[in-house]
């Protein structure tokens, strides 16, 4: 085989970002999190506890499944990604979520429906975070060495 036979390999590498690679593997890792989460939600407001308190705790479940997802699975190659990086992450996206969660089932939205938007725009957010940070702090770890 020559050079010439990777040109086409070498053009499409380059136009195709990073993220677009490790992104699939952020929709499946997040997604087995939600599942999770909304499972523990789910069973909680059945049982009676209040749904702020519901949607935290299944939250708390889901992250924790979610820190191994993604350092095992999507950011496998990034130094940067920590246990430290991903609280900062979780504490945001919680943040976030109940405040989301709160306003929109405030506002009459039923739980699920409510879920469903907080759980977008969190997921959304957590993704430009983390890809971003992780590579950022992989950046900062090679130039201070």
């Amino acid at each position: 085989m020559n050079q010439g036979d990777f040109k086409h390999q070498d053009f499409t590498a380059h136009r195709h970002p990073k993220w677009m690679a490790i992104f699939p593997r952020f929709l499946a890792a997040g997604g087995v999190a939600t599942l999770l989460h909304w499972g523990v939600m789910a069973v909680l407001v059945t049982c009676g506890v209040q749904a702020w308190c519901a949607t935290a705790l299944g939250m708390a479940v889901g992250a924790t499944a979610n820190y191994f997802l993604q350092r095992r699975y999507v950011f496998l190659q990034a130094q940067g990604f920590s246990v430290g990086i991903y609280v900062l992450s979780v504490a945001m996206a919680w943040s976030v979520n109940l405040a989301a969660f709160q306003v929109l089932h405030a506002s009459g939205a039923e739980v699920a429906s409510a879920q469903l938007v907080s759980t977008g725009l969190v997921g959304v957010l957590n993704f430009l975070f983390l890809h971003r940070f992780v590579d950022r702090r992989s950046a900062w770890l090679r130039a201070s060495s």
